[in-house]
């Protein structure tokens, strides 16, 4: 069990939260606003104070659906437990020494404040929390889209929807799609607009069209890797347009497109390639089979 402090060098903290941001930056993240609503400035839950500095972006990349945390003491003293196989996230604070007279102040420059660092725990990572301890969360209503829906249930091979964590994304391994939960969008049309983007990924399998941007493991940043993410925005606003919602997302996707072309030099042909692949994914999902000539031409 992780405990409330622990004693560490300064070179030690440096390094799990040095370790922390580069575990983030192999991630990649999305330059774009996530479409799903916030969970709030990461806090305490019984303090109400909001963390601050490196420890917000910290706690904020988490991604939990509540940003509520609390100490292992904190949660001893209401009576709560922590579940079974979770851990503690790094939360960092200077540790000053106690200054009684002028003569420690002065000794203060000799001995400068030293980083240490304590863990929290997520709510979400926790059992027997007081009833009322935790404000409900506002939800808003979901409304189904019936045309959206019809895409989604008439893909061939289409596959599972889960809806366990708050992040969008296709796992190629066990061939699932995880999406936050419906209610916690800005709208229906951005869940849907979010949903086609990894439905789109997802076709790229072995088992449909065998895409090597998705089938081979391509690196954050890498050609293939943008490659493929231009296929997925491309194929979720062709699939927003064939069903008619309104994307409000795209005016941020084409931010989105331009920064992968500049990563890529802004060489045009990878939008053909990218077009052409992403035509191919969208007449998968709608199960159409008419191929025309100029997409085999680009694709193959």
């Amino acid at each position: 069990m992780d405990s409330n402090t622990s004693p560490s060098t300064k070179l030690d903290v440096y390094q799990i939260v040095t370790d922390r941001i580069i575990t983030l930056l192999e991630k990649g993240t999305a330059p774009w606003q996530k479409p799903w609503a916030d969970a709030g400035i990461p806090m305490n839950l019984i303090s109400k104070r909001p963390y601050r500095g490196v420890n917000l972006w910290l706690l904020l990349s988490l991604e939990y659906e509540r940003n509520l945390f609390l100490t292992w003491d904190q949660l001893k003293k209401i009576g709560g437990s922590v579940k079974q196989g979770e851990h503690g996230h790094v939360v960092i604070y200077w540790k000053k020494p106690k200054n009684k007279d002028a003569e420690q102040k002065e000794d203060e420059k000799k001995n400068p404040p030293i980083l240490r660092y304590y863990k929290v725990f997520n709510i979400a990572q926790c059992h027997d929390l007081p009833e009322g301890l935790v404000e409900p969360l506002f939800q808003k209503k979901h409304d189904p889209i019936i045309e959206c829906e019809s895409v989604i249930h008439g893909m061939p091979q289409c596959p599972s929807i889960k809806h366990e964590e708050q992040q969008a994304y296709y796992d190629k391994v066990e061939d699932y799609i995880n999406m936050p939960k419906p209610n916690s969008f800005k709208s229906s049309e951005l869940y849907y607009a979010t949903l086609f983007h990894e439905l789109v990924h997802s076709t790229g399998s072995e088992k449909r069209l065998n895409r090597k941007s998705i089938t081979e493991m391509a690196e954050f940043g890498s050609d293939m890797y943008s490659l493929e993410e231009l296929i997925a925005e491309l194929g979720s606003a062709y699939l927003s347009s064939y069903t008619g919602i309104q994307n409000d997302s795209l005016q941020n996707s084409a931010a989105y497109i331009q920064g992968w072309l500049g990563k890529l030099k802004n060489d045009k042909r990878f939008i053909v390639i990218a077009s052409g692949q992403a035509q191919r994914a969208v007449d998968f999902i709608l199960n159409i089979h008419e191929f025309n000539s100029d997409a085999r031409v680009i694709t193959n």
